[in-house]
């Protein structure tokens, strides 16, 4: 049986627009990782990242980030919403890559399986097309420019002097973390 109504020649730039998104995502998972090696205060540590799954490995980032005496509470505030914000876009990822694709009602749709206390119907579908995955894409890479700015935030935190140290050094210029009122 074949679900199918577009032809391979209609699906190639879906294709292409999936590649760019799945290898974005995994450059979200790098900069993830990197920043929980980082974090980390041993070896031990720091292969328990190794081959995690993204929920996984962010646990672990802010764990190791909690137990770092130099991060203020507006730096492990802003690690807590970009892990959120990682956690779902690779939520979103994973529904078109582990999606079957089919066209019910002449729609183009990735259909997945869903825990029926996260999807009342029992499956997640999603609409597919070049501009989902394109702005999927544009999203993912945002998310991986704010774990790298928090993770070069962090660096200069801990080292005051590291920008001196570093040819060429670009001083931050992005907006600063909102404070955190002190409980």
């Amino acid at each position: 049986m074949n679900d199918r109504v577009m032809t391979d020649d209609q699906l190639a730039p879906l294709y292409v627009a999936l590649g760019l998104m799945v290898h974005t995502a995994s450059q979200v998972e790098f900069a993830a990782e990197y920043t929980g090696v980082w974090l980390t205060r041993s070896e031990t540590e720091a292969n328990k990242l190794k081959g995690k799954t993204i929920n996984s490995l962010c646990d672990l980032v802010v764990s190791y980030a909690r137990s770092s005496s130099y991060l203020t509470p507006s730096m492990l505030a802003a690690l807590d919403a970009i892990t959120r914000d990682i956690r779902d876009g690779m939520e979103h990822r994973n529904a078109y890559v582990h999606g079957y694709w089919a066209e019910p009602d002449g729609v183009l749709s990735a259909m997945n399986s869903r825990a029926y206390e996260k999807e009342p119907t029992g499956f997640r579908v999603k609409p597919l097309s070049v501009e989902h995955l394109d702005q999927l894409s544009e999203e993912l890479a945002e998310l991986g420019e704010r774990m790298l700015t928090w993770l070069l935030r962090a660096m200069v935190l801990k080292d005051p002097d590291m920008p001196n140290k570093i040819p060429d050094w670009k001083p931050d210029t992005a907006p600063p973390y909102p404070d955190v009122p002190a409980h």
